[in-house]
């Protein structure tokens, strides 16, 4: 299940704001500023029937970051573990995915934060060029 989230996230970016901007010269924070703007007018979105991505947000140069709730046990199952392997899917999504080239051609650096139902900060994920170049 992991395995397709991830691509899905990424898919997703690109369905709802297109992968390539009409303005030239465009900074990397604009464009990316751009994405998350369009994505956050369709927020929430129910990515599957465990994790809702709540919002999204550019930094300055190239950060962009997902904010997901993660309907997850952390008392029935080991939060570590999970993070982990999620880390290791969701930077293979990022080397070899085609949806993701985009980031990876303006050497952004991805960061996924999740929390639980309750808004409590469970970890973070952060995926920098030098991890996917």
């Amino acid at each position: 299940m992991i395995k397709r989230l991830f691509p899905l996230m990424i898919v997703l970016t690109f369905v709802l704001f297109g992968c390539k901007s009409k303005k030239p010269k465009r900074t990397k924070y604009e464009f990316l500023t751009a994405v998350s703007s369009d994505i956050n007018k369709k927020c929430p979105i129910q990515v599957d029937s465990i994790l809702k991505l709540e919002n999204t947000v550019a930094f300055p140069i190239a950060t962009f970051r997902y904010n997901y709730v993660l309907k997850y046990d952390t008392l029935k199952y080991d939060i570590q573990s999970f993070e982990k392997s999620l880390r290791k899917t969701t930077l293979n999504t990022v080397k070899t995915s085609p949806d993701a080239k985009m980031f990876r051609d303006m050497y952004a650096t991805l960061e996924y934060n999740y929390s639980d139902t309750l808004g409590n900060y469970l970890f973070r994920i952060i995926i920098e060029p030098k991890e996917y170049k």
